[in-house]
């Protein structure tokens, strides 16, 4: 991406934040060439400082600066952000909304014909140069608006395009993924504890092996199942402990929650449409 363009991102909370870290981390723009923004002034000012990004006092500067205009609020608030920031969106901006649920079509109508529209969602682990972050482009984006994307995203971890009907799903799998993953990391761990282990060796070996598995998969193109048995041996230790999880219906619960999620995230279109209709 040319490093002149100014990423501006109105909304810097969880998300917000970590696409900031994500940004210098991949080294997409200068720091210089990044604007937060946020409806408590004094919240984006704390991330400006903190990351040494620039800071717009209104979100109406800010997309009034911004090539690349990333949309980081919650659902509820998204359409109340579009209709303020809409007569000031330059009109050959790029905008990049994140909000789980909002349609892009949703978005380019309160936009009025301003700007190209492109609807994302990653995930927390952009910060640390990890994420996993699916988009889907709205009627008028380009593919060179995908371009754009894949540059951006692909900085910070893996991106791949998909329709936007399938937006939902990502929501529940990988957007949703880190909270279900790290309360799974936080079970390990008491295993671990509860087996006789120091706690922060627990800690260590639980993430070094969610890690590391992740990685094997990823770099060999692995199915899941074929590593599993690679490593579960007949009446061995992982055998047994599967044994247990499935008794508790530990695998089927897992899918039913990233069913569970993506539904809601259809939810949560529906909520936002409503609300503002």
């Amino acid at each position: 991406m040319d490093g002149q363009h100014v990423i501006g991102i109105a909304g810097v909370g969880k998300m917000g934040e970590a696409l900031v870290r994500g940004l210098i981390v991949g080294r997409v723009v200068p720091p210089s060439r990044i604007l937060v923004s946020d409806a408590i002034p004094t919240r984006a000012k704390e991330v400006s400082a903190k990351h040494g990004v620039g800071f717009a006092e209104s979100i109406a500067v800010l997309a009034q600066r911004a090539d690349v205009l990333v949309l980081a609020a919650k659902p509820k608030d998204m359409a109340a952000l579009v209709e303020a920031i809409g007569p000031h969106v330059r009109k050959d901006a790029l905008i990049i909304t994140l909000a789980a649920g909002v349609r892009t079509s949703f978005i380019e109508r309160l936009l009025g014909g301003r700007g190209r529209v492109v609807r994302i969602m990653p995930n927390l682990a952009c910060a640390v140069g990890e994420g996993a972050t699916a988009f889907a482009l709205g009627k008028t984006a380009t593919e060179h608006d995908a371009v754009t994307l894949e540059e951006i995203f692909g900085a910070i971890g893996r991106v791949t395009m998909v329709e936007e009907r399938m937006l939902d799903a990502v929501t529940g799998l990988s957007g949703s993924g880190p909270g279900f993953i790290a309360a799974l990391a936080h079970s390990m761990i008491e295993g671990g504890a509860r087996s006789g282990l120091p706690r922060e060796v627990a800690y260590k070996l639980a993430l070094q092996t969610m890690k590391g598995t992740a990685e094997l998969l990823l770099i060999d193109g692995l199915e899941p199942m074929q590593l599993f048995r690679m490593v579960a041996t007949p009446n061995g230790t992982t055998e047994a402990g599967w044994k247990v999880m499935e008794q508790r219906g530990v695998p089927a619960a897992i899918s039913d929650g990233i069913v569970a999620a993506s539904a809601r995230a259809a939810e949560l279109a529906s909520e936002a449409a409503k609300t503002h209709n």
